[in-house]
């Protein structure tokens, strides 16, 4: 503790007795080692425990959402996984798009889409932001089609400084509204594939009902890899 954490020996000392008090059987002293082990009785009473937690505390490995990162590296080498191709937009960018997002106001960004070869000026009014699993997207009103679209944030080369307030007539619907998707194991499985599969997700009477914005329906799918070409999919969409 007082390596991992930096504290004192009375601090350490005082956390571990306040600890017993508050989870009695999660501590055992060991005499021959002269320290306190996780005794077989020990539970979590204090938060949810999160195995990210663990890799980040104990091995030094700087692990997404982990919220803590030990300094133990000679050991991270046991750990290992992979980061998404993502690419994010510039400093400036994100503050700007934030800054006009939490205080209602136009931006005008340039943005580049798969469907011109350069980037084009296009001005916004962002309300929301949301994160498909891998980057994030601005929901905004779009001057140049008059509704709410989707823009990717990293996709935006620059924005200038957010202009004057503006209030859209319509409401959101897509984001607004909440949709239920249903899945269930993939029909070319078989029935042991089925059961692993049940067993994975927490399905319970074999399907799994997950709510999601219906402007974020799209990116949840395709984050599921439904359907996957060329080789069966672990999941498909069971009709409600």
């Amino acid at each position: 503790m007082r390596d991992v954490f930096g504290i004192s020996a009375a601090q350490a000392s005082a956390d571990l007795q306040g600890y017993q008090e508050a989870n009695p059987t999660a501590l055992v002293y060991n005499v021959r080692a002269k320290r306190y082990e996780a005794g077989e009785g020990m539970r979590c009473v204090m938060h949810e425990p999160r195995f990210e937690e663990a890799l980040s505390l104990f091995l030094g490995v700087e692990v997404p959402g982990a919220g803590f990162a030990g300094d133990l590296s000679n050991r991270a080498c046991r750990v290992d996984f992979f980061r998404p191709l993502v690419r994010e937009a510039g400093a400036e960018v994100q503050r700007r798009v934030f800054l006009a997002m939490d205080q209602g106001r136009r931006l005008r960004v340039r943005y580049w889409s798969v469907n011109s070869s350069q980037g084009a000026l296009r001005e916004i009014a962002p309300h929301a932001l949301g994160h498909d699993g891998y980057r994030w997207h601005v929901r905004a009103w779009c001057f140049e089609n008059g509704s709410y679209r989707d823009f990717v944030l990293s996709r935006m080369e620059g924005a200038e400084w957010p202009g004057e307030e503006f209030t859209a007539d319509a409401v959101d619907g897509d984001w607004e509204r909440m949709e239920t998707v249903v899945l269930r194991p993939h029909s070319g499985l078989d029935e042991d594939q089925r059961k692993t599969i049940i067993r994975d997700y927490g399905m319970k009477g074999g399907v799994l009902k997950v709510e999601v914005r219906a402007a974020m329906k799209e990116y949840f799918l395709a984050h599921w890899r439904l359907p996957v070409a060329g080789r069966p999919a672990h999941l498909e969409i069971s009709s409600p």
